[in-house]
């Protein structure tokens, strides 16, 4: 699982109620047709504030008559968002990485037989080929971006463009700290939150991000002055990359 990231604007009493009435409304679905009962977003986080939701995930047989009328509930001033899906079909469908993310921030409320606990010990965690593949391809895909197709939309006379493209290659660069920091990517609402709060970052890391992400005008010279920040930053963290997958930069570009 991945690590829980705390948020600070949590309010309790609201995070108590939300509980409540997440456990309430799940209660109705414990019996024999159901395999387990896994809570999502806010409160399986342990916070809760006025823009958040109530999201849980249930796992009936796929044998059983389980149905709802809606996805979508209102409850005490809530609202409510409900997943169904068969468990059996869980077993072998493929679990993108926002779906492995947002289930490796969730709690369990109903398991009897641990096959949900099971199930998400199979399909959540990093494997170490995956996170080998996102050291790399950030690496070699971020200075691609910031460095080689900033400049071909300087040459096809679009700034906006180029501009584009360095922030995209910062996207990139997230997903290579994820990786270094053995952690699933985290989906891109919550990305920046969940990168800054990593153990391993280039130092003095959002000060100096901060510095990459300010656009104070379209203009190259302006381009040129985020590109010299990244790539200070990104200079700082290529030799250790290298180290962790034991290849040069020059062969990871040959790969990716």
């Amino acid at each position: 699982m991945s690590t829980k990231f705390t948020i600070r604007s949590s309010n309790p009493a609201l995070l108590k109620k939300a509980t409540r009435v997440a456990e309430e409304f799940a209660k109705q679905f414990v019996g024999d047709d159901m395999v387990g009962i896994v809570f999502l977003g806010a409160i399986a986080r342990g916070y809760f504030d006025r823009s958040a939701d109530i999201d849980i995930a249930l796992f009936k047989k796929q044998a059983s008559r389980i149905s709802l009328a809606s996805k979508f509930f209102r409850i005490d001033g809530l609202e409510v968002q409900v997943w169904l899906s068969d468990y059996e079909s869980e077993l072998t469908n493929p679990w993108d990485m926002p779906k492995r993310w947002t289930y490796s921030q969730g709690r369990i409320y109903f398991d009897p037989l641990d096959k949900i606990s099971q199930l998400l010990d199979d399909k959540v965690p990093l494997k170490p080929e995956e996170k080998k593949w996102l050291m790399m391809s950030g690496l070699t895909l971020s200075e691609w971006y910031v460095n080689r197709l900033t400049q071909l939309w300087v040459e096809r006379g679009n700034i906006i463009s180029a501009h584009q493209m360095l922030d995209q290659g910062i996207n990139y660069f997230f997903d290579m700290l994820f990786g270094l920091n053995n952690e699933l990517v985290a989906d891109m609402k919550w990305r920046y939150y969940c990168v800054e709060q990593l153990e391993r970052l280039p130092g003095n890391f959002q000060e100096r991000l901060k510095d990459v992400m300010t656009l104070r005008s379209f203009t190259i010279g302006e381009l040129e002055r985020r590109k010299n920040a990244f790539m200070k930053m990104w200079q700082e963290m290529k030799p250790i990359i290298e180290e962790e997958v034991q290849m040069t930069f020059n062969e990871m570009v040959q790969i990716i």
